[in-house]
């Protein structure tokens, strides 16, 4: 079979996405699939120098901005992050751009005669994360990248992205906290080893200073692994968290470097925390491979970017449109905490779906007490790593009557009800609760942006 269009390819990768819940997290099964079909491919994974990134909270946004400082300071960047948002060539960027739809479909003709071999292997079938981890490599390793940033998908131990062996690769370990409970343990502890197991001989390590469960886990597998570990602390790292109009700006401090009035193009307060790992990262790497930490270039470089999903916001007819995938309570208390920061006493109306296994409740407890309005709906994808499905809202109105919020309504197809809450003359519109909802209406978003 030779794909030659993107519709082809995307109907072909359709094909492995698991279907029945027990193929949905093979475990240690998957991550033997993985390395076998990497193999195949010459095992380029470990052709490449590894920036790899592990965490309950922030690793989307830890990979984006060290692929950024990196390529400001003159390198060819691979960036791997998963889910997509709208397109699923941004799980494999160079230099921060999507590869051509060609390039796209070649490098999958390549890869399929290796897939083909896996799934006729006592292995058995592959899933659609493993095969394109495996072309992420492979399309980095043909391109010739000088680091690849490497995001994980759930967990890190078991991850088709854990088959990096070589001890010079750079993990990355952003907040940890409960996401997954199913699948990755019940308490911090359990869940940080999972996260942890990407640590290799010798690797280096850094990390926010962690809740106590999280810290001594990761001290304890980078003691055994023999890997240098860093942490990146608030208020001595970084500190001085502050806005200058929509954009972040605080002080960063590591070991020889110091930035005073750091700019980033990006409006959530959290963001200095990822930010400072992935200035950490870079320092980290100037010293061991001997090049230019280069300031201007990455101030300059810093202040410009920005990343679809992550508090994006911009203006539709005199109001302000916010995005923003918050889709476990750690990452809504963040987020709506930032919103406070930003917009002081200012009330909202929410565009709300969160995935079927997520902490709803939770989740919606921080979304309360700044809602003037909440709509829910609902998503179900079959176009990703896994078949996709929100809560029911009507499990919103059940819990909006126990706690007495009133104003709440629910539109179940979402592309209904983002033109819902156009229609509404509030000031503020929030879309958040999950990057499968974005995903969804992404694409109606920016024809409002245009």
């Amino acid at each position: 079979m030779k794909i030659q269009n993107f519709s082809q390819a995307e109907a072909f990768l359709s094909g492995y996405i698991p279907k029945n819940s027990n193929n949905k997290f093979p475990g240690d099964l998957g991550l033997k699939r993985a390395k076998y079909l990497l193999q195949l491919l010459a095992n380029p994974q470990n052709k490449l120098k590894i920036i790899h990134i592990a965490g309950t909270s922030g690793k989307g946004s830890t990979a984006y901005l060290t692929s950024v400082i990196l390529k400001s300071l003159g390198f060819r960047v691979g960036l791997h992050v998963s889910p997509h948002i709208s397109d699923i060539r941004e799980r494999f960027q160079l230099n921060n751009e999507f590869i051509t739809i060609r390039q796209f479909c070649e490098s999958l003709n390549e890869i399929i005669p290796s897939v083909k071999k896996v799934q006729e292997s006592i292995l058995g079938k592959p899933t659609y994360f493993e095969i394109l981890v495996a072309m992420t490599f492979h399309i980095f390793y043909q391109r010739k990248v000088d680091y690849a940033v490497v995001e994980t998908g759930l967990g890190g131990w078991y991850d088709a992205t854990n088959t990096t062996e070589r001890s010079d690769k750079l993990v990355i370990l952003t907040r940890i906290g409960l996401d997954h409970t199913e699948i990755l343990g019940r308490t911090i502890g359990q869940i940080a080893f999972q996260k942890a197991k990407i640590i290799k001989q010798k690797n280096s390590v850094i990390t926010i200073w962690q809740k106590t469960q999280a810290r001594n886990v990761i001290e304890t597998v980078s003691e055994e692994q023999e890997a240098i570990l860093s942490y990146v602390k608030k208020n001595i790292n970084f500190k001085n968290i502050r806005f200058s109009g929509k954009n972040l700006v605080f002080d960063f401090n590591f070991k020889q470097i110091k930035i005073s009035n750091l700019e980033i193009g990006l409006t959530a307060e959290y963001q200095a925390e990822n930010a400072s790992l992935a200035l950490a990262a870079a320092y980290i790497l100037s010293r061991r491979d001997h090049f230019n930490f280069d300031v201007q270039s990455l101030k300059c470089s810093l202040r410009e970017l920005s990343f679809p999903g992550r508090m994006e916001i911009f203006e539709y007819q005199k109001r302000t449109i916010i995005i923003d995938g918050a889709h476990n309570p750690q990452k809504m208390a963040a987020f709506t905490k930032s919103l406070r920061k930003l917009y002081p006493n200012q009330k909202y109306t929410f565009l709300l779906a969160v995935k079927k296994n997520k902490d709803f409740i939770h989740i919606f407890k921080y979304i309360v007490p700044i809602a003037k309005k909440v709509v829910v709906t609902s998503f179900f994808t079959e176009k990703q790593d896994l078949i996709n499905q929100s809560r029911k809202p009507e499990d919103f109105i059940r819990l909006s009557k126990r706690i007495s919020f009133k104003n709440i309504i629910t539109v179940h197809n979402p592309h209904n009800a983002l033109r819902y809450i156009i229609k509404r003359k509030d000031e503020f519109l929030i879309i958040t609760g999950s990057f499968y909802l974005i995903g969804e209406i992404y694409q109606d978003l920016m024809k409002l942006r245009d």
